[in-house]
């Protein structure tokens, strides 16, 4: 399963590599247009555990789907797609 999960603070995929010792979620993208990161969750696990793995990181909100900052922009990167 993969989640979207957006923090508190500025942080990049670089930092979180070497903070993130939780096995079950692997790191995979990250992105500028919603200030996301992209994780993939290899078992069951809480969003509580999430949030323990990315300590002192606070976590703003975990997605289950991309978060698409708003239905303009949306709409925009459908359009240019044509």
């Amino acid at each position: 399963m993969e989640k979207f999960i957006k923090f508190k603070e500025n942080v990049n995929i670089k930092e979180l590599e070497k903070l993130l010792s939780d096995e079950r979620i692997l790191l995979l993208r990250e992105s500028k247009l919603t200030g996301t990161i992209q994780i993939k969750i290899l078992s069951d696990i809480s969003s509580k555990q999430i949030k323990k793995a990315f300590n002192p990181y606070k976590i703003k909100r975990i997605y289950n789907e991309f978060p698409y900052s708003n239905k303009k922009k949306r709409l925009a990167l459908f359009n240019s797609n044509n």
